[in-house]
């Protein structure tokens, strides 16, 4: 990055130095070639009112000498006088090409206006005017200037701007590698900060006070990205330790019972029974792993929906119908109240309110009653399952929605819970693009509400 800050700072740098040179070069240039042709013209002027009150062009050439001293002290200052018939009256000397344009110079085209020529040896500027004598003669005057020392300065100026444009581009170049440094120096502290963060050091954060202001939001994007990188680095060492946890209760289970088995002889009946309660931990691991494929699939967004439009006063009885045994078992009473239309998948829809209602009678006081109502809004259709009990704390309604998490730990095994079954109902409202969220009052009614949004 430094190298290419420098190449830029030198590229700016002869960029600025060359047109700054380039213009002060130009106007200089415009401002010495108008003087010049003031000059030129001045002269022209002159040496016409000289013609003017000379009786003749015989006297003109007779004192040549004085007519040329107008022009003496002017530098590559050029004067020729012709006749009417093309006959040099008085010419100073001059240079063999600009004799060669001598045809050229005197028919000009435009006379009484400068005009130039490009030559060998340089641009030519001239002037072609008409005098007469007090005789009646008719004189060409032609006036031309060669070159002049203020154009030679003018080129030993135009050296100079190179120079100094190079001189100067060198200084910034080698001054900029300083100022670089010094103002990469925040992002040299902000990758030894960066460096310092490891897997175990993700509650390490960027010191926001010392990076420049123009960097605040990059600093804050990436802390942002060091809180959700520590939360889910978080959320999966819980997701190891819950799942070792879960999968050794049944593992360890089937290890015991089955070495009491082999312990002693047995009868039939109580092989029998092994045999039954080893099913019955095959089912729970079975669940398990059906629930954490489930999961990882739709993490990953493998799961493919069949959307269509369903009755919800129809999927809600069906639920609560094959609810309805388990309901009565656990003296629980379901009430179901809801109607209107929506757009979801029915399996995933079914799973995720079963899943709700499975959880809502499992934690249910007997006697009790567990509601699962609909509503339709303007932009969704929320579905909702409520039930007394002893609540959920505030502190931990954020977690309920976790793998493995359980708000009661006590009745873990309970009903064969695996702490997974919420989870999935956040999986798939994430999959509907809805959400998933619960209230809940100690010791009163916890309500969770499902929110599918209305698809056109």
């Amino acid at each position: 990055m430094t190298s290419r800050l420098m190449a830029l700072f030198a590229l700016v740098s002869i960029i600025t130095f060359a047109g700054v040179g380039s213009y002060l070069y130009h106007s200089l240039h415009v401002q010495l070639e108008r003087r010049d042709d003031e000059e030129l013209l001045g002269k022209s002027r002159s040496i016409a009112h000289l013609i003017q009150e000379a009786r003749s062009l015989q006297a003109i050439r007779d004192n040549s000498h004085a007519l040329l001293d107008t022009i003496r002290g002017h530098d590559q200052l050029l004067v020729m006088i012709s006749d009417s018939t093309g006959l040099d009256v008085v010419s100073s000397e001059r240079p063999a090409d600009i004799a060669q344009l001598e045809p050229d110079m005197r028919h000009g085209p435009q006379p009484d206006l400068i005009q130039s020529r490009q030559l060998a040896s340089g641009a030519v500027r001239f002037i072609v005017s008409k005098a007469t004598t007090r005789s009646g003669q008719e004189a060409t005057v032609t006036v031309a200037r060669a070159g002049s020392d203020r154009m030679q300065l003018l080129a030993a100026y135009r050296s100079e701007v190179w120079y100094a444009a190079g001189v100067g581009t060198l200084l910034a170049t080698l001054l900029s590698f300083f100022l670089v440094r010094s103002g990469l120096r925040p992002l040299q502290s902000m990758a030894a900060q960066t460096h310092a963060i490891s897997a175990n050091r993700l509650d390490t954060r960027l010191d926001i006070r010392s990076a420049p202001r123009e960097l605040h939001e990059i600093v804050e994007s990436f802390n942002a990205m060091l809180d959700r990188l520590h939360r889910s680095f978080e959320q999966l060492s819980r997701f190891s330790a819950d799942l070792a946890h879960d999968l050794r209760t049944p593992v360890n289970n089937l290890m015991v019972q089955t070495q009491v088995a082999l312990g002693k002889p047995r009868g039939v009946d109580e092989y029998q029974a092994l045999l039954s309660s080893n099913i019955e931990e095959y089912e729970r691991l079975s669940r398990m792993m059906e629930s954490m494929l489930f999961l990882a699939r739709a993490d990953n967004a493998h799961v493919a929906l069949q959307i269509r439009q369903l009755d919800v006063a129809d999927e809600l009885i069906r639920i609560g119908e094959y609810f309805e045994g388990i309901a009565e078992d656990a003296g629980v009473e379901i009430v179901v109240c809801g109607s209107g239309r929506m757009s979801a998948d029915p399996i995933l829809l079914r799973r995720a309110i079963g899943n709700l209602v499975a959880n809502a009678i499992r934690y249910t006081p007997a006697q009790g009653v567990v509601r699962v109502d609909a509503r339709d809004l303007d932009d969704a259709t929320v579905i909702t399952v409520a039930n007394p009990g002893i609540g959920i704390p505030d502190d931990l309604l954020d977690r309920v929605f976790d793998r493995f998490y359980r708000a009661d730990p006590s009745r873990s095994s309970s009903g064969g819970s695996s702490g997974l079954g919420l989870a999935i109902v956040r999986s798939i409202m994430a999959l509907h693009q809805g959400s998933a969220s619960v209230t809940s009052i100690p010791g009163g009614q916890t309500v969770f509400s499902l929110s599918f949004p209305k698809r056109s």
